[in-house]
């Protein structure tokens, strides 16, 4: 019997076939596990984001709600409000503005006013008045307060001061500003005396000019 010698050409080519099935077979299996495993996790990372986002929302809540504390993460303005007044010289000027509780127990603020000064620093010849010097407050109550200020003696300039509110502690102020000058003021032009003596007389003349009323003696 004739040996014939192996086709190693075809037993290298059938083994790796299968090594290729064997290997195709791994992948596709341990990639449809990866697979599910990912999955799983992005549910999972969206179950504790979720989880998570509810316990913060709250707390955003808390943090972010409109109350009459000072903002959190900066020191407090130097002027809780500012009013900006133009006039000018020789008015006597009265100037509003509302002073509001949003704090959620009932407030007592006293108000006052520092001195009006000019640019300079020096101080201006009267000073503002307030209608009031304290206001008690309900939870989201207002009360108006008035400023008056007579500019008799003012020269053309810029007046600064603040009005100061207080609970306890701590000064809180409204910058006041007033520009005196020649503002716009509204300009009356008098009309000529002798228009005020035209009548109206029909259609054809229209007007007509009353004559001078002649003064006899004796009348």
């Amino acid at each position: 019997m004739e040996n014939k010698k192996l086709n190693s050409n075809v037993f290298s080519d059938s083994v790796m076939e299968n090594i290729q099935t064997l290997s195709d077979m791994s992948m596709q299996f341990y990639g449809t596990m990866l697979e599910n495993m990912l999955g799983n996790n992005t549910q999972i990372n969206k179950q504790m984001g979720q989880l998570g986002k509810n316990a913060l929302d709250p707390i955003k809540a808390i943090l972010n709600s409109d109350d009459c504390c000072a903002p959190k993460e900066k020191c407090p303005p130097h002027c809780i409000a500012t009013i900006s007044r133009k006039a000018m010289a020789g008015e006597r000027i009265i100037i509003p503005f509302v002073v509001k509780n949003n704090c959620q127990k009932p407030k007592t603020y006293k108000i006052g006013a520092r001195e009006l000064t000019d640019q300079d620093g020096n101080l201006a010849t009267a000073q503002p008045l307030l209608n009031k010097n304290s206001v008690s407050l309900q939870p989201n109550k207002s009360e108006r307060v008035l400023i008056s200020l007579d500019l008799a003696n003012f020269k053309d300039g810029v007046y600064t001061a603040e009005i100061v509110l207080r609970e306890k502690e701590y000064n809180q102020n409204i910058c006041l500003t007033v520009s005196v000058g020649d503002h716009n003021a509204p300009i009356v032009t008098p009309y000529e005396e002798k228009k005020f003596k035209l009548k109206w007389q029909s259609w054809k003349s229209h007007f007509y000019c009353e004559p001078k009323e002649r003064v006899t003696n004796g009348r």
